[in-house]
């Protein structure tokens, strides 16, 4: 069980986000909060918001995430319920 602090983002927040990386690079590529168990954490529904790391925050090179990121809110999560396991 792995817990991370996140940036939780809507899809809107997302796709603005998206738009920062460098042409051909994906430096921010936030993932979507798929597993239903989410929304019992007592922070809301967060079932089809996406996640970035949080520790990019503190990184000189996503300076430029910054001003839109860096006002999101931040949570504590446990990857093994904001992420259904890998089918096969």
């Amino acid at each position: 069980m792995a817990s991370q602090s996140w940036i939780v983002m809507t899809t809107e927040e997302r796709d603005e986000a998206l738009l920062l990386n460098p042409d051909g690079v994906a430096k921010i590529s936030p993932r979507v909060i798929d597993n239903p168990l989410a929304d019992n954490l007592g922070h809301g529904v967060l079932l089809g918001k996406w996640v970035a790391p949080a520790r990019v925050l503190n990184d000189p090179e996503y300076e430029r995430w910054l001003p839109s990121l860096g006002v999101l809110p931040i949570r504590l999560l446990d990857d093994e319920i904001i992420f259904l396991p890998p089918q096969g």
